[in-house]
């Protein structure tokens, strides 16, 4: 692959048309007749040797949020463009929001981060712990009350210990989990589970 500088030709699709370029570029590769952008980028395993302030330096948080929907994780690429770096894959990466705004858009707002870094800054700028939850929506009093009642182990998932059941009941108990037994065989040995009929 040979690069030439060009400064003065477009994009690929603007060289073949034979338009004039939006705007100037740098290198090209001959072969291929495609631009490079960036020949010199980090690579993501690199970057994230940094600290996470570091990794933080091109924040900028006076600028608003843009909510524009859609899961962080798409904005892996573009984050990578901005940074100069690789676009990571899989879990081992997050796009953290420095502005605690799980819907925000706003590249400024967002850098890459550890899973680590990002429960913590997570649970730290939203608590969202299932006591938390349950004081919001019932009140402190009330959610003190259910898990009383629910804090005694032995006995969990034996509210109907000892009721009479009707004969259609225990079949249906027995049809469960005979269905229940049947997908776990299926599913341990490769197999998809099927639906009920």
């Amino acid at each position: 692959m040979e690069l030439v500088d060009t400064h003065d030709l477009g994009s690929c699709a603007a060289r073949r048309e034979g338009s004039t370029p939006s705007r100037p570029t740098k290198l090209i590769n001959t072969q291929t007749e495609c631009l490079v952008i960036n020949t010199h980028m980090i690579l993501i395993e690199e970057y994230m040797k940094q600290s996470q302030v570091a990794r933080q330096q091109h924040l900028r948080m006076d600028e608003p949020c843009l909510e524009r929907g859609g899961q962080s994780m798409y904005l892996k690429g573009l984050m990578a463009h901005i940074l100069g770096t690789t676009i990571p894959s899989g879990h081992r990466i997050h796009v953290c929001h420095a502005c605690h705004n799980s819907q925000c858009s706003n590249p400024n707002h967002l850098y890459f981060g550890t899973p680590s870094e990002n429960a913590i800054d997570r649970e730290t700028n939203q608590p969202n712990s299932i006591w938390n939850k349950m004081v919001n929506k019932y009140g402190e009093q009330e959610a003190r009350n259910m898990m009383r009642r629910n804090s005694n182990p032995s006995r969990a998932g034996k509210g109907n210990a000892g009721k009479p059941k009707s004969d259609e009941h225990r079949r249906a108990i027995s049809e469960a989990i005979k269905l229940s037994y049947q997908r776990t065989g299926r599913i341990s040995k490769g197999g998809r589970p099927r639906k009920n009929p």
